[in-house]
């Protein structure tokens, strides 16, 4: 009898082997000019003074981070992929800007009252279960100053099961990523299967498992961890305006409040 050869156990979960220089390749549409319109978003939405120290938290390979740093915040990006953070910290040395990277888990955050605020874009909040999203939402709220400000940019639930199951493809830079994505009514999680073919012949499969949030339950997250929410917005373009199912987005700015 033959034996089926036995598939390897993953030892480590999509967030901990995704983020790495060939994802960066799947990533064409993040133009500088996005990035400089972001950045003035969560400027504007801190209402941050100049010289006020930021947390981006899932900073990546820092492209908000350099933008506000560009503009006089301290800021510090933390994140658990060492590929980005060394991209990051070398786009930093050679725009001549001061980013404080430091390669770290959210879940372990132990920051305390060391930021005026803090900002977590591109839908990098949620990859944990409820739980421990519930943990990282509190550890931010212990790094942020009473009265201090918090912006979470995740898709919109009520927007994205609309659409799905759906199947899309796209060009990367010397590559072609095909996306299978499905949403799980029981865990309201967007399931992405993804593969990617790069022009040298390569490819690679990826699972990518997300928390889709609604309003409410963001905001019940965000109460319950000791933050007020004061704006929410359906887009950049739709700043404070917030339009339920027909918004993609949800962005939504809190406020730490000042009294447990």
């Amino acid at each position: 009898m033959a034996l089926r050869p036995r598939r390897k156990r993953r030892t480590k979960q999509w967030f901990e082997e995704i983020f790495d220089d060939d994802y960066l390749r799947t990533l064409p549409f993040l133009t500088p000019r996005q990035t400089e319109r972001e950045a003035q978003f969560v400027g504007e939405s801190l209402q941050i003074p100049t010289g006020g120290a930021l947390l981006d938290l899932a900073c990546g390979y820092g492209r908000h981070a350099m933008e506000l740093a560009a503009k006089n915040y301290k800021v510090t990006g933390l994140d658990l992929s060492l590929p980005l953070l060394i991209r990051a910290a070398d786009a930093a040395r050679r725009v001549g800007v001061n980013v404080n990277f430091i390669h770290g888990d959210m879940r372990e955050m132990t920051f305390e009252n060391e930021f005026d605020g803090a900002y977590c874009m591109f839908t990098s909040f949620g990859y944990f279960d409820d739980d421990t999203n519930r943990k990282v939402a509190a550890n931010l709220a212990r790094a942020i100053k009473p009265g201090g400000k918090l912006l979470i940019d995740v898709v919109n639930r009520d927007y994205v099961v609309r659409d799905l199951p759906t199947r899309v493809w796209w060009q990367g830079d010397g590559c072609v990523v095909l996306e299978e994505v499905d949403f799980n009514y029981f865990s309201s999680r967007v399931q992405v299967q993804r593969s990617i073919i790069f022009e040298d012949g390569r490819q690679l499969e990826q699972e990518i498992s997300i928390r889709a949030y609604s309003l409410h339950e963001i905001g019940k997250v965000l109460h319950h961890s000791g933050f007020r929410v004061t704006e929410v917005s359906g887009g950049l373009s739709l700043r404070g305006k917030f339009f339920g199912a027909n918004s993609r987005q949800l962005i939504v700015v809190a406020e730490k409040k000042t009294t447990p």
